[in-house]
């Protein structure tokens, strides 16, 4: 299908989309990892040790006919389904021993999960982006963070310093499909160098919004071109008299 991302093709570089590590495959997730293989990424590394039980139903994107399957085996038949080419890897409990590819999206059930995850793609060989998203019923927060710009450990707290939200009050499928698209929208601009916010704060109810920390990737290529010109001008020797050529030495 030549024209399945026609409408795209000169917003979203596809070359760009080619491995990411989804961790949580729940409300979130699974907005998350349909998303991701509709807009168009080779391969999605999808951790989540859980099965998929009636009580998910109105809070993920799957259908009834899924129930009793491992949600990492339902997302990857969803996205079957919607005849997306993305090969899907199907993976249980991550730990610290387990490896991340350079572009990480996470959405577990609890922060230690995502403190883990964090001090593991820190030390990952060429890591490109880490995006967190986070919500409760009606609120949601995503946090970004590239290889240059990381303030990420000024937003985590402990589990246990979070007001816990009753059970058949945490979750609602339009909180997670917000999450998930606004995760996504930071991952192309990460990947493109557009300019995003590292921090956003969101309710649904009533709306209103909070953004923090602009990243501008654009200034600091200037910046890092503007440091090797003046490393340049300071090597070069002011007497070039004094420097010889091969042919002369």
């Amino acid at each position: 299908m030549s024209n399945r991302f026609l409408r795209n093709k000169d917003l979203i570089s596809q070359n760009k989309l080619d491995e990411v590590t989804i961790i949580g495959a729940g409300g979130v997730g699974s907005c998350l990892a349909l998303s991701a293989s509709i807009m168009g990424f080779k391969v999605i590394h999808l951790w989540d040790f859980d099965k998929l039980e009636e009580h998910n139903l109105s809070t993920t994107m799957y259908p009834e006919r899924y129930l009793g399957l491992e949600k990492t085996e339902a997302s990857k038949r969803l996205s079957e389904y919607f005849g997306c080419n993305t090969e899907i890897r199907k993976y249980d409990t991550w730990t610290l021993d387990s490896p991340l590819t350079p572009c990480v999206m996470m959405a577990p059930d609890n922060m230690e999960v995502r403190k883990m995850v964090y001090m593991q793609w820190i030390r990952t060989p060429g890591r490109k982006m880490l995006i967190d998203g986070r919500m409760g019923a009606l609120t949601l927060e995503v946090i970004s963070c590239d290889r240059h710009s990381d303030n990420y450990l000024s937003t985590w707290q402990s589990s246990d310093k979070i007001p816990d939200e009753q059970c058949t009050a945490k979750h609602t499928i339009f909180t997670a499909n917000v999450v998930a698209g606004i995760m996504l929208s930071q991952a192309f601009n990460v990947l493109h160098n557009r300019l995003y916010h590292s921090y956003i704060w969101m309710s649904l109810a009533p709306f209103s919004s909070r953004k923090e920390r602009l990243v501008n990737p654009l200034n600091r290529r200037s910046a890092n071109a503007q440091s090797r010109e003046a490393r340049t001008s300071i090597s070069k020797p002011e007497n070039t008299i004094a420097v010889r050529s091969p042919e002369s030495r």
